[in-house]
């Protein structure tokens, strides 16, 4: 099975994961990042967390990823294994109720988020001391619930945190800040 199987398989199952658009822009700034400790906050059936691997693979890296579903975790972890990606370290766990430092040793340096809007700027703010200065933070459908993420609107504005939007028909798009 390649991403392209894996993605049809999951629109046939009905599971969400990130669009195409999504996808390219996931790549993009990955790539020019140099991105080599990266977390996703859930990660469904591992499909953005494959996509993630495969960008980062020639540099020395690591992909921690979150999912509460244990259903999905499990599928995600076979996933994981029949891709042969040994580096992506997995919990089935929501990271907002356990000591994230003792998990990770050293500062992250992208964060992507693709969960519950209402729980975006939850997931920052649990995550934000492990950020590295300048870091990347990629939330995934910010237009499209834009009314159930309006605290997270409210702390960036509060905090003349300058963004970029990027616009994902129809009607979604993906925000881009940096720490």
């Amino acid at each position: 099975m390649d991403l392209i199987q894996l993605r049809n398989k999951a629109l046939k199952d009905n599971v969400p994961i990130i669009k195409p658009e999504v996808e390219q822009i996931l790549k993009s700034k990955l790539s020019q990042s140099k991105a080599t400790n990266v977390v996703e906050i859930w990660t469904a059936i591992g499909y953005s967390s494959l996509v993630i691997a495969q960008t980062i693979q020639d540099w020395n890296w690591t992909l921690t990823t979150f999912e509460v579903s244990y259903p999905s975790y499990m599928e995600a972890i076979q996933n994981f294994y029949n891709f042969k990606q040994h580096n992506i370290t997995a919990y089935n766990v929501d990271p907002l109720l356990i000591d994230l430092k003792k998990i990770f040793t050293k500062k992250i340096d992208f964060l992507f988020i693709d969960a519950v809007m209402k729980l975006y700027l939850d997931f920052y703010l649990k995550f934000e001391d492990l950020l590295e200065n300048d870091c990347i933070v990629l939330l995934d459908n910010v237009v499209k619930f834009k009314s159930k993420s309006k605290s997270l609107y409210e702390f960036i504005e509060k905090n003349q945190i300058d963004y970029k939007l990027f616009d994902i028909p129809p009607n979604d798009g993906l925000m881009m800040f940096r720490k």
